[in-house]
């Protein structure tokens, strides 16, 4: 038979108050399905309600009234539960890991990898460039100013994609992406970043370069994303790995000047 070791409910941190621990979105998020996090033993969850005065050994148990009232003063829709564990197939007694009014987020049901998904299926906004000077024409060592541009198609940074509740087992959960850093690709073999810097127009504009020859190169900000996900108006959640994207190239002409001397008379 195996034995649960202490850090074993080394993930499991929520609130306290005085009706014990209180489970978090984040919280149910990180109830590991497996023993230590490994594709080991399982874990099997189960749920009791939630009762004034009455929390039972284990899974199971008849609702009552306070299981609704308990989460109209806390995140999460409800209802109030008691949430226990045990390893698969053991006669162990179960574990009670705290109470929630996030039920849904039992192990099994959403998790960080179903997240993550849909967060990479998110319709993204492609960044652009625009470049001063204007027109996508710059000449050769002359100060060239870049800026990340969002186009109105897709969502863009900190814009909020509200998923299908009919896919979610009716949860409200809205999916935020957060940019980490771009990198400009100038087009003549060098790059500027990553950075956390959008840049801008000229002259406050950071993210500034200079071409030594002529030519036509492609330029290009490529993103990577965070994302933060939120469950029934739970807090911010990030969730694990992040999305790389290419943004939409320009093409950027550098031409030559050519200096002349005129001979003025005077009038």
């Amino acid at each position: 038979m195996l034995a649960l070791s202490g850090s074993a409910f080394a993930d499991v941190d929520g609130g306290t108050d005085e009706d014990g621990t209180f489970l978090f979105a984040k919280n149910m998020l990180d109830l590991p399905a497996h023993v230590g996090g490994t594709w080991g033993a399982a874990y099997e969850y189960g749920i009791a309600p939630y009762c004034v005065g009455d929390i039972p050994e284990g899974p199971g148990g008849f609702e009552c009234h306070a299981m609704t009232e308990v989460c109209e003063e806390r995140p999460g829709d409800g209802p109030a539960t008691h949430i226990y564990r045990r390893i698969r197939g053991s006669d162990l007694a179960w574990t009670r890991m705290g109470w929630t009014c996030y039920p849904k987020l039992l192990p099994g049901l959403v998790d960080y990898a179903k997240l993550a998904e849909a967060f990479r299926e998110t319709p993204f906004a492609l960044p652009a460039l625009n470049i001063q000077p204007e027109g996508d024409l710059t000449l050769v060592r002359l100060p060239t100013y870049f800026e990340v541009k969002w186009p109105t198609k897709g969502f863009e940074p900190n814009e909020i994609d509200t998923l299908d509740p009919a896919k979610w087992f009716g949860m409200h959960i809205q999916v935020q992406p957060v940019l980490k850093s771009v990198t400009y690709s100038l087009g003549d073999g060098r790059v500027l970043g990553p950075t956390a810097s959008l840049g801008g127009p000229y002259p406050s504009g950071d993210i500034v370069a200079a071409y030594e020859g002529a030519g036509v190169v492609e330029t290009r900000a490529d993103v990577i994303y965070k994302g933060y996900v939120a469950i029934d108006d739970s807090e911010w959640i990030e969730i694990p790995g992040e999305v790389a994207l290419s943004g939409t190239p320009t093409n950027l002409t550098i031409k030559t000047a050519t200096n002349r001397l005129y001979l003025s008379y005077g009038g």
